[in-house]
């Protein structure tokens, strides 16, 4: 295995295109053709779309196993996990350092791993191109969202009956599907019974990580899907979710800001910064009119200045448990707890 450069180089896809065999022209053809109706409802409410990413040579097995090869290990993360939805405190990190691409994927289909390569838009410029190339389509086509660049995106390669506990992210997001079944529930945004509105302010202010209290009879008011390759799965910002893998799965999760999901998550922010500690309860998440523009404002005026406190939220990436393709389960312990490489990312 190469060492990983630390200096997070972006490979050209010539480079790519040598070290896996596959030609340009195959890696750009890939893409998705929505309706007028679908870009109508982008982000607004929860839609299963189509695509062809999963046909392109840079999700093929050799190329994952080439990526995995030379990712930097501080942007890969390892985590498994129990059986239960509602113990998500079960989420455990595992080493994965020292393996070459062929051995995890060797451990992944043997164990129950979630496998997490980070900031995939930030380190080889064919995934770069190809993230940025999905939301200058989505610019160009959807009205009612203005300026949508990718802020964060991950590979998530997985074991078979994983779960990803219920959780909701900060920014929009959308989930393609590549490889493998999964299933996969979205609850509804804007309700209370769901996720507190202090929840989500305490998200975006960085006091609380993503997962927040589950029921199962949540699900009695989920839309539940089952996910498949070339089906690609959006929802309306701040909507809770969660997954469970049918069988060894592969997804590209991309998340976006525009402007309207900036706009939402500085109100929330200065909801939280602000009126807050003022006692104020009735904490309005508007976001057209005055007083939003000056708390979106107030918020990133401050924030830039650094003028705000720093939060409480932590994480421990503190574990004993290996990725292991010689175990029957994928996974074993070592004598020691110590820190994940991927504990040290910047």
């Amino acid at each position: 295995m190469k060492t990983p450069d630390k200096t997070s180089p972006k490979t050209s896809t010539n480079t790519f295109a040598k070290t896996t065999g596959l030609s340009d022209n195959s890696i750009s053809s890939t893409s998705f053709d929505w309706t007028d109706e679908a870009y109508e409802k982008f982000g607004k409410e929860s839609q299963i779309l189509s695509h062809n990413y999963h046909q392109s040579p840079l999700f093929s097995d050799t190329a994952l196993i080439n990526l995995l090869d030379n990712y930097p290990r501080k942007w890969l993360q390892c985590y498994t996990m129990g059986i239960d939805p509602l113990k998500h405190k079960e989420w455990t990190p595992v080493h994965i350092d020292k393996l070459t691409g062929e051995e995890i994927i060797t451990a992944v289909k043997k164990g129950r791993m979630w496998i997490n390569v980070i900031r995939i838009n930030e380190y080889q410029q064919d995934y770069v191109d190809l993230i940025d190339s999905m939301y200058v389509k989505i610019n160009n086509n959807c009205n009612n969202i203005t300026n949508a660049k990718g802020s964060f995106s991950a590979l998530l390669i997985s074991s078979p009956g994983i779960q990803v506990y219920y959780h909701l992210d900060a920014d929009p997001n959308m989930l393609w599907h590549l490889k493998g079944s999964k299933k996969v529930w979205v609850y509804p945004n804007k309700d209370e019974r769901f996720a507190s509105q202090q929840y989500i302010e305490e998200i975006i202010g960085q006091e609380r990580h993503e997962n927040v209290p589950y029921e199962l009879w949540f699900d009695e008011h989920a839309q539940a899907v089952e996910l498949q390759a070339g089906q690609v799965l959006s929802w309306p910002q701040h909507s809770p979710h969660r997954i469970e893998n049918v069988d060894l799965n592969v997804s590209l999760a991309t998340s976006y800001q525009s402007r309207e999901s900036t706009r939402l998550n500085s109100v929330h922010a200065a909801n939280h910064y602000f009126l807050k500690p003022m006692g104020i309860s009735n904490r309005s998440t508007e976001t057209q009119g005055i007083i939003p523009a000056v708390k979106e404002i107030s918020y990133r005026g401050m924030n830039k200045l650094k003028l705000l406190k720093a939060q409480s939220r932590s994480a421990s990436y503190v574990s004993n448990i290996v990725a292991d393709p010689n175990s029957e389960s994928g996974m074993s312990k070592k004598d020691d707890e110590t820190r994940t490489a991927f504990s040290y990312v910047d």
